[in-house]
């Protein structure tokens, strides 16, 4: 589903696809911070800056969709085994929140869906609205989707889990 509101100026995107692994080593692979920038190509750098069990701040260095490299300020919010939220607190859009949603599937595998909903205001929040909704934003999502279901399909492997 996508969907771009002129009056708002809000991108929202919703994919998913079923991973081969069982829920705790999707859940594992998506609270690993730290390894972030190992599986999302477009991560240079991802530091923690506090933390605990439901959640963290992190500065991120992330390629912002091909135009410059950024800082970003981001909370997650950790639902275990459930859910993960992603959430800009200061970076390039008035409001940027992704999410991963887990639900567990027949024979340990995991349903995965990946969302995302970005606003922006002013002339050149339109004009990255608009990029952003001829598709760039739907295939960094579509990549950090399959790079999350490579990760926990090795992790599943590696613990003899799938």
């Amino acid at each position: 589903m996508q969907k771009v509101s002129e009056a708002m100026q809000t991108l929202r995107l919703v994919i998913a696809t079923t991973v081969n692994a069982p829920l705790n080593c999707v859940y594992a692979v998506l609270s690993d911070l730290p390894r972030y920038p190992k599986f999302f190509r477009y991560m240079h750098d991802l530091q923690v800056l506090e933390q605990n069990d439901q959640t963290a701040i992190a500065e991120i260095v992330e390629d912002l969709f091909g135009m410059k490299v950024i800082k970003v300020l981001t909370r997650f919010t950790f639902e275990p085994l459930r859910k993960v939220v992603i959430e800009q607190i200061k970076g390039p859009f008035d409001r940027a929140v992704g999410w991963f949603e887990l639900e567990p599937q027949n024979g340990d595998k995991t349903k995965v869906t990946h969302g995302a909903e970005i606003s922006a205001g002013g002339l050149w929040g339109k004009i990255g609205l608009m990029l952003l909704g001829n598709g760039i934003a739907k295939a960094r999502m579509m990549e950090e989707l399959k790079a999350v279901k490579r990760e926990a399909e090795k992790l599943a492997g590696s613990r003899g889990e799938s």
